[in-house]
């Protein structure tokens, strides 16, 4: 392996909280380059297809246009970014990060690390889901329920996005089976109270989804119901996946410690419990990940990553 490339800090992850750390260190003179493993930076703003309303100077626009406000500062700053990029493997101890595997790994050094690769969604593992994505299977109903109004579609968690999503599909006309692997709710009282009432949406509890059915597009989802072995099915043109978020942390188990979730246990400032290492963002925030929190402490970490390199004193 050729001699590491280095740097004063890596950021890995180039979402809302590594983008944030990235100005910090940009504006104290620090050598940093994000490392995306996207094509594009600004991670889950992407996935955000309605008005943000909690947000000061961005309310009322998608997260589309806050990334696309946010990567034409990153340009002009002339932040160095490199997408592509997902890291394989962390060292604490020699302080670098590798891209890619085996004799086309390369390696990153730096006197600091950021670890910020946020959330990604997680999916049904069933057959069907991943050859049907695009196809009726989707994860927002802000983005697709237009396609399928007035059509009978499936929507699949328990949480405020699940029932929340049921009740979008609904007010454009579909009739809506909502399955729940669970007879307990995550979702906000509010959002829960409204869909129950709603005639076109039929709760089905203790469903565990068995597989997706369709050829050239979605038709159907299996399902069981409890403990009994007969399977059942409902007819639908549409599956809206919406059973939560994990943490991209596989590549950090026995590098810093984690929760039982997967979630970097990070301190103040974003302290991981390796030395010279931080997190910032969704990845180290299972109770309160948003936009907010995610540049909030992305500026926290660069701030004490900065403190450490020398550049602050106090």
């Amino acid at each position: 392996m050729p001699r590491p490339e280095r740097h004063d800090a890596l950021i890995v992850g180039g979402g809302l909280a590594g983008l944030s750390a990235a100005f910090v260190l940009h504006g104290f003179g620090l050598d940093a380059l994000i490392l995306e493993g996207a094509m594009q930076p600004g991670g889950q703003l992407h996935e955000i297809h309605a008005s943000v309303r909690d947000v000061p100077l961005a309310f009322g626009w998608d997260g589309r246009r806050i990334a696309d406000r946010l990567l034409g500062d990153a340009r002009a700053a002339e932040l160095k970014i490199l997408v592509g990029s997902p890291v394989t493997r962390l060292s604490a101890r020699g302080r670098w990060v590798e891209r890619g595997e085996g004799a086309a790994a390369e390696r990153y050094q730096a006197r600091a690390i950021l670890i910020a690769t946020g959330l990604e969604r997680r999916s049904l593992g069933v057959p069907g889901e991943a050859a049907l994505t695009g196809r009726g299977v989707s994860v927002s109903a802000n983005q697709d329920r237009e396609r399928f109004a007035g059509r009978p579609v499936a929507v699949v968690g328990g949480g405020t996005a699940a029932v929340e999503d049921a009740l979008l599909c609904a007010d454009v006309g579909c009739d809506v089976t909502l399955l729940h692997r669970s007879t307990r709710f995550r979702a906000r009282s509010d959002f829960l109270a409204r869909a129950r009432s709603h005639p076109r949406i039929r709760f089905v509890t203790n469903a565990a989804v068995l597989r997706i059915v369709g050829t050239e597009r979605v038709e159907a989802i299996v399902y069981r119901v409890g403990r009994g072995r007969s399977e059942r099915s409902a007819g639908v043109n549409a599956v809206f996946v919406r059973i939560g978020w994990k943490p991209r942390t596989d590549f950090l188990r026995g590098v810093v410690r984690l929760d039982r979730a997967g979630y970097v246990k990070a301190g103040e400032g974003g302290a991981t419990s390796a030395r010279g290492v931080w997190a910032a963002g969704d990845v180290c925030s299972p109770r309160s990940p948003s936009i907010s929190n995610a540049i909030g402490q992305g500026a926290a970490a660069a701030w004490e990553i900065t403190r450490a390199l020398g550049r602050l004193r106090g």
